[in-house]
């Protein structure tokens, strides 16, 4: 099944999520130890890890550990930066999330440059009453970030609550959806240049969108 993005006067203004793609395998076991990623080529790994492998903790029975349940938080996590407006649109991104996927639990992180923190993400996810958490790096490539530096800040911040298993998820990736997005931008900005519509509200007040001769 397609997802089909819909956007004739804001970019990505409706997104309708029907399923999974059929490329995207998860294979879950006893735990959320290990979640199978889209076979890409040689230079990308396709395990992310968990840093409690086999602990046979799950927020309920093991069909119910494929979906994000009432007991389950979400730090969506990014880079972070120096500029606030930046950093603000972290929230904006969180809020749609949250409205879209009707997820209880789910909170904003920067892994580093700017708070809330993901120690401080974590937190208040356990707070809300969170059995277990889920970190989902909203990064495009698997690089350093994601192999070292997020599981590591995740794994400080769960010292504090050892009873509570985590999970640093895959980044996006290659994912069929991109490609949708990507064209949705480059088709506004165009529409944009040509004066058919406003600035999108990521170039509005930057002057940045248009024509360089």
């Amino acid at each position: 099944m397609h997802t089909t993005i819909s956007t004739p006067h804001q970019p990505l203004a409706a997104a309708t999520h029907t399923s999974r793609p059929t490329s995207w395998n998860s294979d879950v076991g006893n735990s959320i130890s290990f979640i199978k990623l889209p076979r890409t080529g040689p230079s990308i790994r396709n395990l992310a890890m968990s840093a409690t492998p086999n602990s046979g903790s799950s927020s309920g029975t093991a069909g119910e550990s494929y979906t994000v349940g009432e007991k389950d938080g979400v730090i969506i996590v990014d880079h972070g930066s120096r500029r606030q407006e930046s950093n603000l649109m972290l929230n904006d991104f969180v809020a749609m999330f949250r409205t879209r996927t009707g997820y209880k639990i789910v909170e904003p992180a920067h892994m580093e440059l700017a708070e809330p923190t993901i120690k401080d993400a974590f937190g208040k996810c356990v707070q809300q009453g969170a059995s277990r958490v889920i970190v989902s790096p909203y990064f495009l490539s698997p690089g350093r970030h994601w192999k070292q530096d997020i599981p590591a800040l995740a794994a400080e911040a769960s010292k504090e609550h050892s009873n509570v298993p985590y999970i640093v998820t895959a980044p996006l990736g290659l994912h069929e959806l991109m490609v949708d997005i990507m064209n949705d931008r480059i088709k506004y900005c165009l529409r944009h240049v040509s004066g058919d519509v406003d600035e999108c509200t990521v170039c509005a007040g930057t002057g940045k969108c248009r024509l360089y001769s």
